[in-house]
């Protein structure tokens, strides 16, 4: 049965970001877009209003990486005036987030999600391009103490790279309440495609941790996405499991995804889209504009088995 609910939108702010994984961004790109091609703040708040008339309740803001830009606070307040928007949620490399966590859920952001990859100060230098580890753990502390819930880990793991890490990133669930998620890789650029003769199936990432701390009782965790969600006995948070590669959930998918220079993606994989930033700066009715929506969500409910991928993206322009 194809799922009816779309009420979830993933925002894309800008296509900046302060690191350079392996697996997302080329180290040697300097060129990013400039200002005036993005979205303003206020025309993601004017598109945020239109899709929340079709049923969007939930916004989460990515990137690139979101804390780049400049005042993001800033489209929090305007997101949160949108009365039938129930949540802002924010996923982050987390470098910036201990010095801004506190103004953030000042003005409404109520959770987090951290991307880490590893917990070896000198091994995330070498995914990530920059020796950060330490701004990033502290912001998930900071985020912790100030009462985002929850606060999650996104973890993707490699072969060779950091699968060694499996045990290390279980037991993040048993110390703290946070809810540590594996997603298993795919490749969205050409680029990348390397990296697949890497990927590790979250089936054999499960039964490492059961091995060790015994079977996974079930655990329910707030969110919007496609992760299988556990917990160990005894712990004080929680482990997902997103099978990107090893299963599906387009039938059950609530998401559309709005790009930094303003396409709207009824799927990540899919190469349909509208153009909502030429439809705004051309002026365009807000019935003609609703009318255009209207028929992607229609497209999106076709969407009942899974989808490979059809053309070449960057994670960092789409939102991750």
């Amino acid at each position: 049965m194809v799922n009816s609910k779309v009420d979830y939108l993933r925002i894309s702010v800008t296509d900046r970001c302060n690191l350079r994984c392996i697996y997302c961004f080329p180290f040697e790109k300097k060129s990013f877009l400039p200002h005036s091609e993005i979205l303003s703040y206020e025309e993601i708040a004017d598109i945020v209003k239109m899709l929340s008339e079709t049923g969007i309740r939930k916004v989460r803001l990515t990137g690139g990486e979101p804390l780049v830009r400049r005042k993001i606070e800033s489209l929090i307040k305007l997101i949160k005036m949108i009365s039938s928007i129930s949540e802002i949620s924010m996923t982050t490399n987390g470098l910036l987030l201990g010095e801004k966590a506190f103004i953030l859920k000042e003005v409404g952001l109520e959770r987090v999600n951290v991307s880490l990859n590893t917990l070896k100060e000198e091994r995330y230098e070498k995914i990530s391009g920059y020796n950060n580890f330490r701004d990033v753990w502290n912001s998930i502390q900071v985020a912790l103490r100030i009462g985002f819930n929850p606060v999650k880990i996104n973890t993707i793991l490699f072969k060779g790279i950091n699968d060694d890490e499996i045990i290390d990133f279980a037991e993040l669930s048993l110390k703290f309440n946070l809810y540590v998620r594996f997603i298993e890789y795919f490749s969205t650029q050409n680029e990348f495609l390397s990296l697949q003769s890497k990927f590790v199936p979250n089936k054999v990432v499960k039964e490492v941790i059961e091995k060790r701390f015994g079977r996974f009782l079930p655990a329910e965790v707030i969110g919007n996405g496609p992760a299988i969600n556990y917990r160990i006995s005894g712990a004080k948070g929680s482990i997902g499991f997103i099978n990107s590669n090893e299963g599906y959930f387009c039938d059950r998918c609530n998401r559309l995804r709005l790009s930094s220079v303003g396409k709207l993606y009824p799927c990540l994989f899919s190469p349909f889209n509208i153009d909502l930033k030429e439809m705004l700066r051309g002026n365009l009715s807000e019935p003609e504009i609703m009318k255009a929506i209207n028929n992607l969500i229609r497209k999106k409910h076709n969407y009942s088995k899974p989808m490979e991928r059809q053309y070449e993206f960057a994670m960092n322009s789409i939102g991750g």
